[in-house]
């Protein structure tokens, strides 16, 4: 089976998958300089790009998330030139490490970032981490915090399955809460099988389908299963 067509990349779960918003994530190669940014918004003009979360700005990989925001200020100032010269309509960022904040700082945090890159900024949920990291949010508790707390967040429901293998919840009626707040302004979506996050294409339907259609109609859904590996195995 292939996954790519004439017109583009397609998921069996959802089909074709449009290109009018993109993310550029810490996964992709290189880095995200003044350079890129121009060419990208002159090659590809209809297409909203943002950034996600600790993406390449220089050589090497920073741990940079809404935990540690003081640790990294230098980060984050020029992650939010970037996002601006852009033109980003939005950034999201992972919730970090149990150890660097507690919830309510993790949230000050946030409005913190979000004042800065002068766009909403939405904290990204966790999952149980199987080499034994804590991480913020990363319980249904936690997510129910989320939810009550007045900041924007994106929620990846591949992350809600390891969180759910690993709790033997799944928490449906609080997912749907979640996916149809009017805060949720990103829904993050691949497949794995429960243990870790694995990026697969999303080529069956699974557990938390049933609340697709509940995601509230400003969010905006990527996908990020790896298509590139999914190629690779299926040509």
């Amino acid at each position: 089976m292939r996954f790519v067509t004439d017109n583009g990349l397609v998921e069996p779960v959802f089909g074709s998958l449009g290109t009018d918003h993109v993310q550029l994530v810490p996964q992709s190669r290189g880095c995200i300089d003044d350079e890129l940014v121009d060419v990208l918004q002159e090659a590809f003009p209809a297409v909203q790009f943002r950034l996600h979360a600790n993406v390449r700005l220089t050589v090497g990989q920073r741990l940079a998330d809404l935990s540690n925001y003081e640790s990294h200020a230098d980060y984050f100032i020029e992650a939010a030139r970037v996002s601006q010269r852009l033109r980003a309509p939005v950034y999201s960022a992972h919730s970090g490490r149990r150890r660097n904040a507690t919830f309510s700082q993790l949230v000050d945090n946030t409005l913190r970032c979000q004042d800065l890159f002068g766009c909403p900024v939405a904290i990204e949920g966790q999952y149980p981490s199987a080499r034994g990291e804590e991480l913020l949010v990363s319980s249904w508790a936690e997510y129910g915090q989320l939810l009550e707390a007045n900041v924007f967040f994106a929620i990846d429901l591949s992350h809600l399955s390891i969180l759910a293998s690993a709790s033997g919840d799944r928490s449906m009626a609080l997912v749907q809460e979640l996916v149809s707040s009017p805060r949720c302004i990103e829904v993050h979506v691949s497949d794995n099988d429960g243990r870790w996050d694995q990026h697969k294409v999303c080529d069956r339907p699974t557990w938390w389908s049933s609340v697709l259609p509940s995601i509230h109609k400003n969010c905006v859904v990527f996908s990020e299963g790896n298509h590139r590996s999914n190629i690779e195995r299926c040509v």
